[in-house]
């Protein structure tokens, strides 16, 4: 029941702000294609594509469902720039409205401004979606240097390839996967670590594609290990491990192990798994209670929260994702506001933590505001 009244209330708010922006475009763009019928029907088909393609894919996945999709993500986040610049220029004529200030040339052809005003506006969101989408398909290195002081017990030095929320699916494809996986060899790691979200939102799109089949070329030599994310969950994928561990991912799921005597892996259930399977994730005291912690620990969490309750036990490493760093600006804010830390590095007593952005993306096919990126984590231990 409670699923049915959020996508009520989600389709009743993302359509009463679709006719917000509908009904603002059409004033700006008066008397011209836009203000038709026609137009709105392409506007409509547009505003829902990504829902029907979506619908289309639970039932088959292929061409139809797949150009609905990348059509509908690319749509929604032309939307979404056009909801906020909407907002922004009605703020502006309320401010006008109370304290006049608007210059001669503004008011003497109204139309006329209204008009220049939407062509600059869509110009922008059009730059705006086209350089976002560049952006997410060409992903940064993050070279980082952490040392621990486990007395060198376990090893001396660890050469780790971290990465988060690849969202494999229609928009993070072959061709995105591909290019991880050469990235990924290119920095020969010894260990490969994910925190969570390898797949989108359907495990049915991975499988018809065979998109984790491209794990096997990587061949480190401590393996490839990942803790469970929300998307795991959303796309089901979360009692289909097996399938994960088929193409060499070792997935831990509330699983503690000691890899070739010389570190542990912790990788905890999703935080918001329990809304799915109905389970409640493992405590940390209950994974760590075996642990000798005189041995290098690295912690995978997909969602960094409650970070100083890590920072309780000698684990040297935590790494999560989840947060995008807000993906698309300003979506960062509220994501630095959710968060301790949305992105980057941290240090809370001895213990260090990475938040990374994330190498895949989310509905919306692009990036504004940050970079994706894949962490190559130099370990030194004195």
């Amino acid at each position: 029941m409670r699923i049915i009244i959020f996508i009520s209330v989600f389709f009743l708010i993302f359509g009463l702000t679709g006719y917000y922006v509908y009904i603002r475009t059409t004033q700006a763009f008066s008397v011209t294609f836009i203000d038709s019928i026609t137009f709105l029907i392409l506007y409509i088909f547009l505003m829902f594509s990504f829902f029907t393609g979506k619908l289309v894919e639970a039932f088959s996945v292929g061409f139809i469902s797949d150009t609905l999709v990348k059509i509908g993500s690319v749509s929604i986040g032309f939307f979404l720039y056009a909801l906020l610049f909407v907002i922004f220029f009605d703020f502006i004529r309320l401010v006008n409205y109370i304290i006049p200030f608007y210059p001669n040339f503004v008011t003497a052809d109204y139309q006329k401004t209204r008009l220049v005003v939407g062509i600059i506006t869509l110009s922008i969101i059009s730059v705006i979606i086209i350089a976002g989408y560049i952006n997410a398909k060409n992903p940064k290195i993050k070279n980082l240097d952490i040392t621990i002081n486990k007395k060198q017990i376990g090893f001396d030095e660890l050469n780790i390839v971290a990465v988060s929320d690849i969202h494999l699916g229609t928009m993070v494809n072959k061709t995105k996967i591909k290019r991880l996986i050469h990235n990924i060899k290119q920095l020969n790691p010894d260990l490969v670590l994910i925190a969570g979200d390898i797949i989108d939102d359907n495990i049915k799109v991975v499988k018809h594609y065979d998109l984790l089949n491209y794990f096997k070329d990587l061949n480190p030599k401590y393996g490839v290990y990942s803790c469970m994310g929300n998307h795991e969950y959303i796309g089901r994928a979360y009692n289909q491990l097996g399938y994960f561990e088929k193409n060499g991912i070792h997935m831990l799921k509330d699983t503690t192990i000691k890899v070739d005597n010389k570190f542990y892996i912790i990788g905890r259930d999703d935080i918001g798994g329990k809304n799915f399977s109905g389970n409640k994730r493992i405590s940390l005291d209950e994974l760590t209670k075996d642990i000798d912690f005189k041995f290098p620990v690295f912690l995978l969490d997909h969602q960094p929260y409650k970070l100083e309750k890590t920072a309780e036990f000698a684990v040297d490493l935590q790494f999560s994702g989840h947060t995008h760093n807000g993906q698309i600006w300003p979506l960062n804010y509220l994501t630095g506001l959710l968060f301790e830390e949305d992105w980057g590095y941290l240090k809370k007593k001895n213990t260090h933590f990475y938040i990374t952005s994330g190498y895949g993306t989310a509905v919306i096919p692009i990036r504004v505001g940050n970079k994706p990126e894949i962490i190559n984590m130099k370990i030194t231990n004195r």
